[in-house]
């Protein structure tokens, strides 16, 4: 009678802790499923007076709810730090196999029928395209979710030597340049008859009466023969097999399948860029100009976004656990809902702080991690990340109240970490990636 007493009590407290569990579980699914990921492009940088300057605060995001200790015996992760790290970094990685049918899938639509068709609605287009470069997250190997968002430059060449420009660097944009002497160039090739009407008059509309390049002018060409393009593209096809076009900063979004595909117009310079702006060492290929709306700031029309995507590619390329830390802080962002702290911002975090040396190429990847993740607190703190190519710009782009916020809540974050640090490192995993 005891011991039937005894099993009957064991069993009773078991179903209680399974449907406890049960319950929990359920719980954390239902939040998580009401909880949108931010959708953050990687190259998108909003501008306002000091490259994203203060504005007035959004509502603060729901904190997510940290992980409950007494549930983590049944979490999937294990080990010390590193090796739970490891783990969240598997279950990030991008599947092969769907890697390379999405690679197969865009590389034909963009070079086969993309290029092509542009070249077919414009004769300006066919003879100022130089090149197509991808960029973004995937090509850098910091994508953290399913490969269905990507980012390419068209790169167009000018039709008269560069060296007849004169880029100046914006003092009311910090990491803006303006494009002086376009106008004045022009003049060079007038005579030419390569370039006569059509041709030269749509070059032409692309300048002031002061000379200087407008990227506004470049934008509204790109979108027109590309709004061309994905009309006649679409005859004659079924729907799900057609293209859908739509605007987004610099960039016209291609969307077909499921997948985006963000198209921006750029042009490269092999010359240094005009100070302050930092010129990368060695200066072995192109940086470019984007043409960049700005924020609130519409009658800007001449003011072009520098960039040096494939400088930064090189500089974090094998450097440590950089990579890795990064995808790290951006699953965490996901997760905990930071919507504020963009991709970009968190790169440049770890630009600056792998060039002053506060991330070692020796740290094993715990300690690029927290180290990262206290830099980027400590930047939010002071209210100022500067722009790696231009430390006059500021890279936070959220009101003073939302800044405090966010700084206080991962300073909450970074000592329950580490006060886990030893004794339960499941939960800094489950921190970042719940292991359901």
């Amino acid at each position: 009678m005891r011991l039937f007493t005894g099993i009957g009590l064991l069993s009773l407290l078991f179903i209680i802790s399974f449907f406890g569990l049960s319950l929990g579980k359920a719980k954390k699914k239902a939040k998580n499923k009401s909880n949108s990921l931010c959708r953050i492009e990687t190259n998108e940088v909003h501008c306002d007076r000091a490259m994203g300057g203060i504005a007035a605060a959004p509502a603060e995001p729901q904190a997510a709810e940290l992980p409950n200790l007494e549930n983590l015996r049944i979490s999937g992760y294990s080990g010390n730090v590193v090796q739970v790290l490891e783990r969240v970094l598997r279950k990030l990685r991008l599947e092969e196999d769907e890697i390379k049918r999405t690679n197969q899938f865009i590389d034909q639509l963009v070079k086969r029928d993309l290029v092509n068709g542009l070249k077919a609605e414009s004769k300006l287009f066919a003879m100022i395209y130089k090149e197509i470069q991808w960029t973004g997250s995937f090509y850098e190997g910091l994508k953290i979710s399913k490969p269905d968002e990507f980012d390419l430059n068209i790169v167009f060449k000018f039709p008269f030597d560069e060296k007849k420009l004169k880029l100046v660097a914006r003092n009311d944009q910090p990491g803006f340049v303006t494009v002086k002497g376009y106008g004045q160039a022009l003049e060079s090739i007038k005579a030419d008859p390569k370039w006569q009407p059509p041709v030269y008059t749509e070059l032409a509309r692309w300048t002031d009466p002061s000379g200087n390049l407008l990227q506004d002018k470049v934008r509204q060409w790109m979108e027109g023969i590309t709004t061309k393009f994905v009309n006649n593209y679409n005859v004659g096809k079924p729907i799900n097999e057609q293209l859908h076009l739509k605007k987004s900063g610099p960039a016209m979004t291609l969307e077909i399948g499921g997948l985006s595909i963000d198209v921006v117009p750029v042009f490269g310079f092999i010359t240094p860029p005009p100070h302050p702006i930092r010129t990368p060492k060695p200066l072995n290929r192109s940086w470019f100009i984007v043409p960049k709306p700005l924020k609130n700031e519409q009658s800007i029309s001449d003011a072009w976004r520098v960039s040096f995507y494939q400088f930064e590619k090189d500089i974090i390329r094998d450097y440590g656990r950089i990579k890795p830390a990064i995808k790290l802080i951006k699953k965490l962002r996901d997760e905990q809902n930071w919507q504020s702290l963009y991709s970009y911002a968190i790169k440049n975090a770890a630009l600056w702080m792998k060039e002053s040396g506060e991330l070692s190429e020796n740290d094993n990847t715990d300690l690029a991690f927290i180290k990262l993740l206290r830099g980027i607190q400590k930047y939010l703190q002071d209210g100022f990340l500067p722009f790696y190519w231009e430390k006059r710009g500021n890279m936070l782009r959220m009101g003073n109240v939302e800044r405090t916020n966010l700084a206080n809540r991962i300073t909450r974050l970074i000592r329950n970490i580490e006060q886990n640090w030893e004794a339960n490192p499941a939960y800094i995993g489950e921190l970042i990636y719940p292991d359901q």
